[in-house]
């Protein structure tokens, strides 16, 4: 049974959840053949998110394996004092995408940023997973395209 888990702490299956989450989502990104991967940074920041309230973390569980994620914060704006929410990981594996996990998973976090007064959500791709579909799923939500992301690795 798929249930969505919005977390203020972590259990140990939990944060186990949310390292391979992040090893998954790295191998898959662009990041994966440029930057190395460390479980121990990802669960420090998991940590943070679960216990902050200015942070958003959200699973997506069916019969007890991790199957997505969301991680989020609010900010402003560097020329604002508007509030913002941005993401920092959204990944889905890949059998649970098609039936839309993550725009659960991002119907939570834009709620989420709704209830503490957020005036714009931005999201980020900068994995370089799927990047058509993932732009054509935005616009069809009502998110406007501002931005590009480039990446060059230098050693």
């Amino acid at each position: 049974m798929l249930e969505y888990l919005m977390l203020d702490s972590l259990t140990e299956a939990q944060e186990a959840c949310f390292v391979e989450m992040g090893f998954l989502a790295h191998a898959e990104s662009t990041f994966g053949s440029k930057v190395g991967y460390s479980g121990d940074k990802l669960l420090s920041v998991a940590r943070s998110y679960a216990t902050d309230p200015e942070k958003f973390l959200c699973v997506a569980v069916d019969d007890g394996r991790c199957v997505g994620v969301f991680a989020g914060h609010l900010g402003e704006f560097y020329f604002s004092y508007d509030k913002l929410a941005r993401d920092v990981l959204w990944y889905v594996r890949e059998e649970y995408r098609k039936i839309g996990v993550g725009l659960v998973l991002l119907d939570r976090f834009e709620d989420w940023a709704r209830g503490r007064g957020v005036r714009v959500v931005y999201l980020s791709q900068d994995s370089g997973i799927h990047m058509d579909k993932f732009t054509r799923m935005m616009e069809r939500r009502g998110y406007d395209l501002v931005g590009a992301n480039y990446c060059l690795g230098v050693s």
